[in-house]
């Protein structure tokens, strides 16, 4: 069993070794996590870029809306860097849950969706990713991430 451990450390050590980097980043948003209107809220991000097309990571988004609604979105995404002339459009691809917290009671529930965006580069290391997404249970959202990326290489 020891080995089956060790040997799982190093190909877990490994594959960061041949990653190109990480990024993390905070932004704001407008969906659809509410009854009434439009909820705004807050998240944040962090990920493993994989090679130039393909990255993976997780988010966090908080929002409230004006029916007393607010809402916790934990979930894991995947990241296709579409191979256009123009480098930076992705489409990303989420799973994860949600809780909905009313009136003094919290309900979970099962996040699924995906997301279009833009990444943009604006230095070296920071960029801005404008995006839409859609889904179940928030049906839309769009918004934007500033962060920061770690080149590994």
């Amino acid at each position: 069993m020891k080995y089956i451990f060790v040997a799982g450390f190093f190909f877990i050590v490994g594959s960061l070794y041949a990653l190109s980097g990480a990024f993390a980043g905070l932004g704001m948003e407008v969906n659809a996590n509410t009854r009434d209107g439009a909820a705004f809220g807050g998240g944040l991000s962090a990920g493993l870029d994989i090679n130039q097309q393909f990255s993976f990571g997780i988010k966090a988004v908080v929002s409230s809306g004006p029916d007393a609604i607010t809402s916790l979105e934990t979930a894991g995404f995947f990241r296709y860097y579409l191979p256009f002339k123009f480098t930076g459009l992705f489409a990303q691809a989420e799973l994860g849950a949600v809780i909905f917290f009313e009136d003094g009671k919290n309900y979970p529930a099962f996040l699924g969706g995906a997301a279009f965006g833009w990444r943009y580069d604006f230095n070296k290391n920071w960029h801005i990713e404008p995006y839409v997404r859609c889904g179940y249970p928030f049906i839309w959202g769009a918004g934007f991430m500033a962060g920061y990326h770690f080149d590994f290489k």
